[in-house]
């Protein structure tokens, strides 16, 4: 009998997948290479402009197919690799190096993309580390159109297969038909990855940072995916099979409970109001949102507009239509519009031409790069301002660091309302502004920034990232959510902020997390979070008390180090859910 064997990776995405392995090997070394003659140069050119542009039009299609069903961001991803199939890299540079080398089209872009992938990994930012695995993407995409085999792997999976990989590619992810899928498990890959998003977005547990040459049973291994935990099982036995099976079915159970609780107030055993807010990319998430109980959004993300139409950046007119038809959507409900969030890998085209002269974009994005771009910041914000009249629409600005950078941010603003006064359009007049506290600098002055803002948001994801050190989207890099300095740093935050009333609300990951939702209100966040976890924050909100949850913050402040933080809140889960509650809260 073979033995049941546990590995630890690290949690993706949330779930539980039971079924076999089944192996993806994107191997290219089989391109064909062949010498052409001058007189074919311009046919394998054309040949391979054919490849290229069927690849752009089953992106397309992609896309929309994506973006019908409200796959708004995974569609806005896709629209990335749409992008760059128009770089120079894919279109002059390959036509030089065809007429150069007189070789067949596969072997050339097969060597030129090679070349470029090995300097990307050679490098370490982030960035790069993200365009890599989009590059190999695409050209798995040309190559199999120039090769013939425009088939994928993914079409002859079988049920309930448990996909084994290096590393998975976005546009193949969001392929796949995931009643198909028992879960994903790959060596590389963090959770902020685009195939992390597509992931999520389908609903497929998925565990990073597994070893493949631990899989030494072979093809067809019976396996189990535990999306929560990060554990992978292989060759699990009836006890631990039928143990997961009772815990997917309490999970469904789980999910039709929070179902029949979505329209309960949200608010704590002792009767303490919790406004949960929602994070939002487009209207389709907005629907969600409310439909899930939330009061208002906390934030929305609006760079994602201008992933899927990079025509966005200079209409204006287009933009004010968009944003009039997502605010009908929330009449009497507040919106907090944060602009765009542009930079670093954040829009491609954009990217070349910041790239000129340098290697890193290390913390180049969010305000720092708006005002640098006067040109689109203006044309975002005359056209929010017009979009928000007769709305609760509150601008929000990303990445400040220094309150000379808000003052900028203000004198800008006015000046934007100024030239639509003198042009008689109508505009939302007062709009309340609010800085993010994404970096260590912006926490540690935020008495400062609080004094001249109106409101202040938390964005836990890249606070961590600034104040740890830490790459998100390294697979082997700890969950450093509940570093004791974090825990500090948003503490730090609110007690300034409530010096000048102003209020803080939490809006990264940490308020998706209902481990962390008694810390959060007991520390005195306010909260938006992801629309489809809102019912599971609202019921354990409706389990604790606010009492209990400044209790809760009382002594996580007094933990050294994130194991101790870590296995304090698991207790008081444990404790909560057997005290107040027949079905177990799932985190």
């Amino acid at each position: 009998m073979t033995r049941e064997v546990r590995i630890k990776g690290t949690p993706i995405s949330k779930g539980v997948g039971i079924g076999t392995t089944v192996f993806l090997e994107m191997d290219d070394s089989d391109v064909p290479e062949f010498p052409i003659t001058m007189g074919e140069v311009d046919e394998e050119i054309a040949r391979y402009h054919t490849a290229r542009t069927s690849s752009r039009d089953a992106l397309r299609s992609l896309q929309e197919d994506l973006s019908s069903v409200g796959s708004s961001v995974v569609a806005s991803i896709i629209g990335v690799h749409i992008e760059m199939l128009d770089d120079p890299l894919m279109t002059t540079e390959m036509e030089k190096k065809i007429r150069e080398t007189l070789k067949n089209s596969e072997s050339v872009f097969h060597n030129v993309i090679h070349d470029y992938e090995t300097k990307f990994s050679e490098m370490n930012d982030g960035f790069f580390k993200q365009r890599l695995s989009d590059v190999k993407d695409l050209s798995q995409r040309v190559l199999r159109n120039l090769c013939g085999e425009p088939k994928t792997a993914f079409e002859q999976i079988p049920q309930a297969a448990i996909l084994v990989a290096k590393e998975l590619s976005p546009s193949d992810i969001a392929l796949i038909d995931a009643s198909k899928i028992g879960a994903f498990v790959t060596e590389t890959g963090g959770s902020t990855s685009h195939a992390a998003l597509i992931a999520r977005a389908k609903g497929i547990p998925y565990v990073a940072g597994i070893d493949r040459t631990a899989f030494t049973y072979g093809v067809d291994t019976q396996i189990i995916v535990d999306g929560q935990s990060g554990d992978v099982i292989l060759n699990p036995t009836p006890e631990t099979i039928q143990n997961y099976m009772q815990l997917k079915n309490l999970l469904v159970r789980q999910y039709r409970q929070l179902e029949k609780e979505r329209d309960l107030r949200a608010e704590t055993l002792d009767g303490y109001a919790v406004p949960l807010y929602a994070n939002i990319n487009d209207a389709e998430d907005l629907a969600l949102a409310f439909r899930n109980g939330a009061v208002g959004v906390g934030l929305f993300r609006s760079e994602y507009l201008f992933l899927e139409n990079h025509n966005l950046f200079f209409d204006e007119e287009k933009q004010v239509e968009i944003y009039k038809h997502l605010f009908s959507f929330a009449t009497e409900f507040p919106i907090t519009f944060r602009v765009m969030d542009l930079g670093g890998d954040k829009h491609a085209n954009l990217f070349q031409e910041i790239a000129k002269g340098t290697s890193s974009f290390f913390g180049w994005r969010g305000i720092r790069f708006l005002l640098n771009r006067p040109d689109v910041f203006t044309t975002q914000l005359r056209a929010v301002l017009r979009a928000a009249v007769g709305r609760q629409v509150r601008v929000l600005f990303p990445m400040i660091a220094e309150i000379q950078e808000f003052r900028d941010v203000q004198t800008i603003v006015e000046s934007v309302k100024q030239d639509l006064r003198m042009k008689g359009t109508l505009f939302l007049e007062k709009p309340p502004l609010g800085c993010m506290l994404e970096v260590p600098s912006a926490v540690l002055i935020c008495d400062v920034l609080a004094e001249e803002c109106d409101f202040l948001a938390l964005g836990t994801n890249d606070l961590i990232q600034y104040t740890l050190g830490v790459d998100r989207t390294n697979p082997h890099t700890p969950d450093a959510s509940l570093h004791p300095a974090v825990i500090r740093m948003i503490r730090l935050a609110i007690l300034a902020a409530k010096r000048h009333q102003k209020p803080v609300t939490v809006c990264g990951d940490m308020a998706s997390n209902p481990l962390c939702t008694a810390l959060l209100i007991g520390l005195g966040a306010r909260l938006s979070c992801d629309p489809r976890i809102l019912p599971v924050i609202k019921q354990t909100i409706r389990r604790t008390s606010l009492l209990h949850a400044v209790d809760i913050a009382e002594h996580v402040m007094t933990r050294a180090t994130s194991a101790e933080i870590v296995q304090y809140l698991e207790d008081e889960m444990q404790k909560l859910e057997s005290d107040t509650a027949d079905f177990p809260l799932i985190f």
